[in-house]
């Protein structure tokens, strides 16, 4: 098999591709061919879907209170319990921190396979403002994802809204 250079860097084989909801998306469906950009992503556009799709997750309530997965531990890694333990209505001087980081966690590394596992920290971060933040869980997300020809580093900011469940997710790095 012959591969071909691409102007920049690397073989053809070598650069991103989109993740399957992106390839699968048409926002063009008038048009019969793909663009030559929609094959292929930057780096900016691949940390633009994992920040996406990292928010969609943390903001997806799993199905933990609803279904006992005991002896069921593929169905409690399956879309099925998709999104991390729910946390809105709870006090943030309830909640175990430990506990908090280990649900982000989880959900994490069972449903975003571009994170690579070994690399992931997730670390709650102390309140210093509590009037600007009330009630607001701040923690920060460290990881490196696959790409190539070498993983990116990825540093999120995330806040978890316990009133609402809303998480608010952004790169620190951009």
């Amino acid at each position: 098999m012959v591969s071909r250079r691409l102007s920049g860097s690397g073989t053809e084989k070598d650069r991103l591709q989109p993740a399957l909801l992106d390839r699968l998306t048409d926002h063009d469906p008038s048009r019969r061919t793909e663009q030559a950009d929609a094959v292929y992503v930057t780096e900016s556009r691949l940390r633009a879907a994992l920040l996406r799709d990292l928010g969609w997750l943390l903001n997806a309530s799993n199905a933990s209170g609803h279904i006992d997965f005991d002896g069921l531990p593929h169905a409690e890694r399956s879309t099925l319990n998709y999104g991390m333990t729910p946390l809105a209505g709870k006090l943030l001087s309830d909640l175990d921190w430990k506990n908090v980081e280990a649900n982000v966690s989880r959900a994490i590394l069972a449903f975003e396979p571009r994170v690579l596992p070994q690399s992931l920290t997730v670390t709650l971060l102390p309140s210093f403002d509590s009037l600007n933040h009330h009630n607001t869980l701040q923690f920060e997300i460290r990881c490196q994802f696959w790409s190539m020809p070498y993983p990116l580093e990825l540093l999120l900011k995330t806040s978890l809204d316990l009133e609402t469940g809303q998480v608010m997710v952004s790169d620190l790095r951009s």
